[in-house]
């Protein structure tokens, strides 16, 4: 998820790599790096990625799905089988062609906070959702927030989120920061005063601590239980939560401790780590899809948006 800045890609700016990190903290991954896995929902124009809302027949329902690089490229092998394309290819199968249209606003190593080191807020598929219209808004960030310097990456999480209620989520920065975009995406509907169908998805769950400088407990244990209590206190925009995390093998806490492997490895006897670590992709293989694994994550998220309705 962590991976090296957009911005600083398409210069050629020189990067510092030190132990798997560039200069901005950020964990260097080949999967990530090659800015054609953005096209054609982006471009490099004059020097500089632009991201556009994809062109799509009059009246087709439009879909974004905003996230990380679990989104934007996970480990797949080719555009086709991201998550956002794989949707589509469900969606046009199960409601025909073109009646929906779904736009990846992915980036690798965005954060959802504001003061992380890549903010969703600072990218150009940011840019992409408000300067157009959408029907529907699928949410998948956080993963790069549950970072901290114990676990080898920089120190984005606050730790007044481990312990939120209701009563205490605006003491939470993840939370307020969430509800932040809530409000902007609430203005991006289909008319001026109509707003999108809002969907927050619990990220998949880690399968090694310290990946990419991630802290497992916050992921495993903090999210499964902290976005559903930031989409119900947005009850007004938000429309539902779609459980990533179990879909996708995560098992609640605290008995992932004991029931999923250290590590996801080849041939694991935890079928679940098919979906991240198989001879297409293993590397590392503990938190991005590969093919297998968008294709089932696409399903996860399709059965999760329709049984809302």
């Amino acid at each position: 998820i962590i991976a090296q800045m957009v911005l600083v890609l398409v210069l050629a700016t020189p990067i510092l790599v030190v132990a798997g990190f560039n200069a901005g903290g950020q964990a260097v991954d080949p999967f990530q790096i090659d800015l054609s896995h953005y096209y054609p929902d982006c471009r490099v124009d004059q020097g500089e990625l632009t991201c556009k809302q994809r062109k799509a027949r009059a009246g087709a329902i439009r879909v974004g799905c905003v996230g990380d690089s679990i989104t934007a490229v996970g480990h797949t092998s080719s555009k086709a089988a991201q998550y956002p394309s794989q949707l589509q290819d469900l969606l046009d199968q199960r409601h025909g062609n073109g009646t929906y249209s779904v736009t990846n606003l992915g980036t690798c190593g965005a954060t959802l906070q504001k003061d992380g080191a890549l903010p969703y807020w600072a990218t150009p598929t940011y840019k992409a959702l408000v300067a157009a219209r959408w029907d529907v808004i699928i949410v998948m960030l956080g993963t790069n927030d549950a970072r901290d310097v114990g676990s080898g990456g920089p120190e984005n999480w606050p730790t007044s989120c481990n312990t939120a209620t209701a009563g205490t989520l605006g003491d939470c920065n993840f939370a307020t920061d969430y509800r932040a975009l809530l409000e902007v995406i609430k203005e991006q509907g289909p008319s001026p005063t109509q707003p999108p169908e809002v969907y927050m998805m619990i990220p998949p769950a880690l399968m090694q601590q310290g990946a990419y400088g991630m802290n497992q407990t916050i992921i495993n244990t903090i999210f499964p239980k902290l976005v559903p209590l930031i989409a119900s206190a947005n009850a007004d925009i938000v429309k539902g939560t779609i459980d990533v995390y179990t879909g996708m093998g995560g098992v609640p806490a605290p008995a992932w401790k004991t029931k999923l492997p250290p590590k996801c490895v080849l041939n694991s006897t935890w079928p679940p780590c098919a979906w991240y670590c198989d001879a297409q992709s293993c590397n590392p293989g503990q938190c991005h899809p590969n093919d297998v694994g968008c294709a089932h994550l696409a399903a996860v998220v399709y059965d999760g948006w329709f049984n809302k309705h």
